[in-house]
């Protein structure tokens, strides 16, 4: 006990500790990383712009900080990895791109960093949370899919003036006994002091379906990224198309989505279908306040998302479904879809046609598949007596039934060869 030099040693060691501890202390209360992207939603061949900034707020300076990202190896064979020193209040930034040569939701990250003392007395770590990036499907023009420039959809006029719009708007005109109250125009009313009618536009709104075949057995294996890829393309295509004539479509398929469980699966599509019945709940309310019977469409909506949620498992556990609609809400909601969807094991796409199918009467199917085989012939034969009008689009070397192949879109039935793979996989 009488060594003095072994007690000052300690103290020594002691306050070092403290110090040390106290400077990461300080650091990491005063340190600010962070990583984002200039934009979470691109199209094929795009730039994905990825910020990382680093900011020293401390009064004392960082001798060295490292951080790693993790990059999605479909994108880049690198992994972003720097090495730095930050004076005190210093603040650092890194940008770095990667290209969208490739559909799918990609995680960028985690970011993970760590700094230390200039003895390596200690360490302290750290990580930010991954971000997440939909790249959508390429886009082409008609053309290039080898269809006309423009396809007969959208609404049109019915000879009939019986059959009525009741949320198009034609004009007003003079109140008659045997108008019901939800045909007052109010407004207009309380402003001449006469009773007014709205009048309504003759109208209807072809009912279209997307259907996408993803069933490998169906594809072969091969070429099948190829086909596969080009049908997807294909689908995002025709609905980017009716979203701009402003038509609205709903989207079914026996794909799978990259990387989920059934569980995950189910409630992805539980999801999307409460999201879409939200969005149209939200439509019909904002277009007329007062009628009567837009209240009651709307109560039917909201309850028909009830049995929705609650039939989900039963519903969608083994098909991808997106409800009608259109806007840009819809077409980006369908296209952050097909940015996800996988080929699957199952042989289930003509099950998915008999029993799944849910269309209005004088609707249009457009089928993206590989082939025109018997099997789906017979059962187009099948939808078209149920008054479907059907348009095929084949993916695969040759059509097979060639009678049907160069007849018109407006035809009750005709094929399209898709023959484009090489746009797939420009750089």
């Amino acid at each position: 006990m009488q060594r003095t030099v072994l007690f000052k040693l300690a103290y020594f060691f002691l306050l070092f500790h403290f110090t040390i501890k106290y400077y990461h202390y300080n650091i990491s209360k005063n340190l600010k990383i962070n990583h984002y992207l200039e934009n979470d939603h691109l199209f094929y061949n795009e730039e994905i712009k990825v910020t990382i900034e680093v900011e020293n707020n401390s009064f004392l300076p960082i001798l060295w900080l490292k951080f790693d990202e993790y990059l999605p190896g479909k994108l880049t064979t690198l992994e972003e990895q720097h090495l730095s020193y930050f004076k005190a209040g210093e603040k650092k930034e890194w940008t770095f791109s990667l290209k969208a040569k490739k559909r799918g939701l990609y995680k960028i990250g985690p970011l993970r960093w760590e700094m230390g003392d200039f003895l390596g007395y200690e360490l302290t770590k750290g990580e930010l949370k991954e971000l997440e990036v939909y790249i959508y499907p390429k886009i082409l023009n008609l053309e290039e899919l080898g269809l006309a420039s423009r396809l007969p959809f959208g609404k049109s006029k019915w000879p009939q003036p019986i059959y009525q719009d009741p949320y198009r708007t034609a004009g007003i005109r003079e109140y008659q006994g045997s108008d019901r109250m939800n045909q007052i125009h109010w407004k207009a009313s309380a402003k001449t002091g006469e009773l007014k009618s709205r009048k309504n536009e003759s109208t209807v709104s072809i009912d279209t379906a997307l259907v996408l075949n993803m069933s490998q057995e169906d594809y072969g294996h091969k070429f099948l990224e190829r086909k596969t890829e080009l049908a997807v393309t294909a689908t995002a295509s025709i609905a980017y198309y009716l979203n701009r004539i402003g038509h609205s479509y709903k989207f079914m398929s026996n794909a799978v989505i990259e990387g989920e469980n059934r569980e995950a699966f189910n409630a992805y599509q539980a999801k999307i279908t409460e999201g879409e019945v939200e969005t149209e709940l939200n439509s019909e309310s904002e277009k007329d306040e007062n009628s009567d019977s837009e209240a009651a469409a709307n109560d039917k909506i909201a309850n028909s998302s009830v049995s929705d949620a609650e039939d989900v498992e039963h519903d969608f556990d083994s098909y991808l479904k997106l409800p009608s609609g259109n806007g840009d809400g819809h077409l980006q909601q369908l296209l952050e879809l097909l940015a996800r969807v996988d080929i699957s094991q199952a042989d289930n796409f003509l099950n998915l046609l008999t029993d799944e199918l849910d269309l209005a009467w004088g609707g249009t199917l457009i089928i993206f598949t590989e082939k025109d085989d018997s099997q789906l012939m017979q059962v187009v034969e099948n939808l078209m007596r149920r008054g479907y009008n059907i348009k095929i689009m084949i993916m695969g070397d040759e059509v097979v039934h060639r009678e049907f192949r160069y007849r018109f879109f407006t035809a009750p039935l005709s094929i399209h060869h898709l023959r484009k793979e090489r746009d797939l996989h420009e750089s």
